[in-house]
């Protein structure tokens, strides 16, 4: 539900609706609190190393006329043997600033190996960037302003370097708490496990005022209670929600209305909500 481009659905009674229309006209398949869709959802597989970048601030994103920032994660649902990412930065602060103003680049940033599984927290103002060869599901907050920092310099067709946002970038990195990019207390996060039987098994990676993740792995059937929207990814497998088939790759939204869900099959979702995934009265079938 972005200015650039708008989810269309795919089928059902809303079947060639927006996203943004959805949002708008009946907001009771979402009981959110906030104004505007809060989420831009991925599956992002570069092949080439994508470019160095930071995401706004708060304080950085109103200056730019945007009403909140963007915090960012991947989970890595696949990697390669030498697969990585870029997180945070080798210096201090002050000379971090100081390189990147000077387009100074080199042995500035950390190079991460990557695993399959991963979970990588992205405050906004955070340095990073994901790897060829990764493939992550992308979660984002919708401000969709975003700060390139270096790009290996690479070229647009006409030979011109691609642009860079220094000055935007810098302002991000400095109001951000410096921790973010000065340690690695966000990678490799693990997840809090919810619940977890022969069944099914419910982790939680996180659960903060910009948004919870969740993955759900069903070996079965089970029925689950739930609050609030989920916007659901299959990351692996096969099932039936409600009666409806999935596969893997599949995106769709289980609405807010839907209060509970039977799941069959053996599959993997990833769950973006505003609420968390709790599980609660969960029973075999």
């Amino acid at each position: 539900a972005q200015n650039d481009g708008d989810t269309i659905c795919q089928n059902g009674s809303f079947k060639g609706k927006t996203l943004s229309t959805l949002w708008t006209e009946h907001p009771e398949l979402f009981d959110s609190q906030k104004r505007k869709f809060p989420f831009i959802i991925s599956l992002v597989a570069p092949v080439d190393n994508l470019s160095v970048q930071v995401h706004p601030t708060k304080k950085v994103a109103k200056k730019l006329g945007y009403s909140m920032g963007k915090n960012e994660a991947w989970v890595l649902l696949d990697t390669k043997q030498d697969t990585q990412l870029v997180y945070g930065s080798k210096v201090k602060i002050p000379e971090l600033l100081n390189r990147i103003n000077h387009r100074q680049f080199e042995n500035t940033f950390n190079s991460i190996k990557t695993n399959t599984g991963d979970f990588i927290y992205i405050p906004a103002g955070t340095i990073h960037g994901l790897g060829k060869g990764n493939i992550a599901y992308e979660i984002q907050q919708s401000t969709d302003l975003t700060f390139r920092l270096y790009d290996y310099e690479r070229r647009e067709t006409d030979g011109s370097y691609r642009k860079l946002n220094i000055d935007e970038g810098v302002q991000s990195i400095s109001d951000a708490d410096s921790d973010y990019n000065t340690t690695h207390n966000y990678l490799r996060q693990k997840p809090v496990d919810l619940l977890k039987n022969d069944q099914i098994v419910i982790h939680e990676y996180i659960s903060n005022s910009a948004f919870t993740i969740t993955k759900v792995k069903v070996s079965g059937n089970v029925t689950l209670q739930k609050d609030g929207y989920w916007l659901t990814t299959v990351s692996a497998g096969k099932g039936k929600i409600n009666g409806v088939p999935f596969k893997f790759s599949d995106n769709f939204i289980v609405p807010a209305t839907m209060k509970q869900i039977q799941l069959s099959g053996n599959f993997t979702f990833m769950i973006t909500s505003e609420q968390p995934v709790t599980g609660n009265n969960e029973k075999e079938e």
